[in-house]
């Protein structure tokens, strides 16, 4: 194994006889940076990452959270059209939203894992994204429609409108920059 040279730089490559230049005749890649520095993200893929998170977030966390706004509703819904106790009916609307929330933390899980590997660069990534982006966005603006002409009546609607409001800037935002020029020329540089 050969030595070190001692007088390298750290941010130079330095071919050493016999060394990095290849294996039996195979000459290594060339890096994306003439230093050898792997490609700097950019911000863009960084914005959009985020905002796939954000959109997860608010789904998973909030629009459950919304419910609980006007439960009072929902808890005279299941009282007076079931005939349960009042106690049950209660009980029955606090744990409603939770269990939306577990509902909706599965397919969750594929948005996160999507968004963090989109910080890395993978195409496959941006693809999911791409594709689960058309469900999310059509989720969003039923319940912007819903929330906006009274059709959601266990939630505050003024609450319910500006969730969907945010939610659809965030998967918008997500959508978008993932697929701006920076972000397309460090998916290439990563592969």
């Amino acid at each position: 194994m050969p030595e070190p040279d001692p007088f390298a730089s750290p941010f130079r490559p330095v071919d050493l006889p016999g060394g990095a230049a290849g294996f039996a005749g195979y000459p290594l890649p060339m890096p994306a940076d003439p230093r050898g520095f792997a490609p700097r993200r950019p911000a863009a893929l960084t914005v959009s990452s985020w905002s796939w998170l954000a959109g997860t977030a608010l789904v998973v966390v909030l629009l459950p959270a919304v419910f609980y706004t006007d439960d009072g509703a929902l808890v005279r819904y299941l009282h007076e059209d079931s005939g349960n106790s009042y106690r049950s009916a209660v009980f029955a609307a606090r744990l409603t939203p939770v269990l939306f929330a577990l509902g909706f933390a599965a397919p969750a899980v594929l948005y996160v894992v999507a968004a963090v590997k989109l910080r890395a660069g993978r195409d496959w990534a941006r693809v999911l994204l791409a594709v689960l982006g058309v469900p999310a966005l059509l989720f969003g603006l039923a319940l912007l429609a819903g929330f906006a002409s009274g059709g959601v009546p266990y939630g505050n609607w003024l609450v319910g409108t500006a969730w969907s409001l945010l939610f659809l800037c965030a998967v918008l935002l997500g959508a978008v920059t993932m697929f701006l020029p920076p972000a397309n020329d460090y998916v290439k540089a990563v592969r």
